[in-house]
């Protein structure tokens, strides 16, 4: 009989090599392996490093899925946390724990302020007694809420500013407001402050017209946040340095500027390379979506487009209308959510997810009927997780 093979033990650090080179969902199950390796991978630094070392492309698996709540007027409707092409199935851990625990949370926060690297900020009206008004931001992989009141400007947009740190922070809610000639920003940082809003501070903005006014929403690439801003006049790419307080103007002129005339802000997103380099812009024209860049520096440079899809690309059920919304962008997964309501204004929508990186449709999202109240894409952040092991993973 011949004896038993002897089994080769991978040492630790090739293991956590391997693992950091797979996708999530394969370093969370790597991470329930062992104590040793859970360890390790939970540590801030390898997640600070594991975060910049895929800075520069998209991980689609990041994205999760979807939130999704009907309106207060459905008794026994709770949040839930929708898979796309598993809809069927219950929410996966943690997302199922942290709705079961606020289940109330989106009938009083809602709609999306902005949602970066994992962390969610929603806006709120009329909140319960045990909730003061304003806003709060969350992070469904961790349980973590904070609640505050709202900035003290008449905010047009929101913005997450996210560290290269592990965990829930350090981030800032930046609240902004374009008026003529400059921008008025108050950041808020749990960090700073718990409940208070810092400084309201201003930038000044030229060029600028009277009437232009900021898109929702903005990117951020490189620290510096980027906004598409439109006027009577023209359209322009509004950068903003949050941490300098400086603000530079591109305007998006040739025959770019003239395709922008007449279109609705639904019609239009800001999105990256993935490469965190310099914003692109999705225009939709009828069921036609192109992709404009800017090439060469932003004084002299022209607007180049690709057209990303076209009508017999998409795949759609029954009647629907001839006009797409760009809904959402998700800058670390490259999906761009697009939206196709029902002909002569049918009760419900259809979603379908864009693969920016391989430039297609990837798949159709849950068709949602008239009365949701809150619909929203979600994408984890690896460097902003933290591992809650129970015996079951829902991955």
């Amino acid at each position: 009989m011949e004896p038993p093979m002897s089994s080769s033990i991978l040492p630790a650090d090739l293991l956590l090599e391997i693992s950091a080179r797979s996708d999530p969902v394969t370093l969370v199950r790597c991470a329930a392996t062992c104590k040793v390796l859970r360890r390790q991978i939970a540590d801030p630094a390898f997640l600070s490093q594991l975060r910049l070392r895929n800075a520069d492309w998209f991980v689609p698996t990041l994205f999760r899925g979807l939130f999704i709540q009907n309106l207060r007027e459905a008794e026994g409707e709770h949040p839930r946390f929708v898979v796309p092409g598993h809809s069927k199935e219950p929410s996966p851990e943690p997302l199922r724990s942290f709705l079961s625990k606020y289940t109330t949370l989106f009938e009083f926060y809602h709609p999306v302020l902005a949602a970066r690297h994992g962390l969610v900020a929603l806006r709120c009206d009329t909140t319960p007694e045990s909730q003061p008004a304003g806003a709060c931001v969350f992070n469904p992989m961790t349980g973590y809420i904070h609640f505050f009141g709202p900035p003290g400007i008449k905010a047009q947009s929101f913005v997450l500013l996210t560290g290269d740190g592990g965990g829930d922070g350090p981030y800032r809610l930046l609240a902004a407001e374009l008026s003529p000639g400059h921008l008025k920003t108050q950041a808020f940082s749990p960090a700073e402050h718990p409940r208070l809003w810092q400084v309201i501070a201003e930038t000044a903005v030229a060029p600028c017209p009277q009437d232009a006014a900021l898109l929702h929403p903005p990117i951020v690439l490189q620290g510096d946040t980027h906004w598409l801003c439109r006027s009577v006049e023209y359209h322009f790419v509004l950068k903003f340095s949050h941490a300098q307080l400086q603000a530079s103007v591109t305007k998006i002129d040739g025959h770019c500027g003239e395709v922008l005339r007449g279109r609705g802000p639904e019609e239009l997103l800001l999105v990256s390379d993935g490469h965190a380099r310099q914003p692109g812009l999705l225009v939709a024209t009828g069921l036609d979506i192109s992709l404009w860049t800017l090439s060469g520096s932003r004084e002299g440079g022209a607007w180049s487009k690709q057209v990303l899809v076209q009508p017999e690309s998409i795949r759609r059920p029954g009647q629907w209308s001839e006009q797409l919304e760009l809904r959402w962008f998700g800058e670390t997964s490259g999906y761009v959510f697009v939206r196709m309501s029902g002909a002569e204004g049918a009760s419900q929508s259809w979603y379908f997810m864009l693969e920016l990186a391989a430039r297609r449709a990837r798949g159709v999202c849950k068709i949602p009927p008239r009365d949701v109240l809150v619909f929203f894409p979600y994408e984890m952040d690896i460097s902003y997780w933290r591992p809650n092991f129970t015996r079951r993973l829902h991955y």
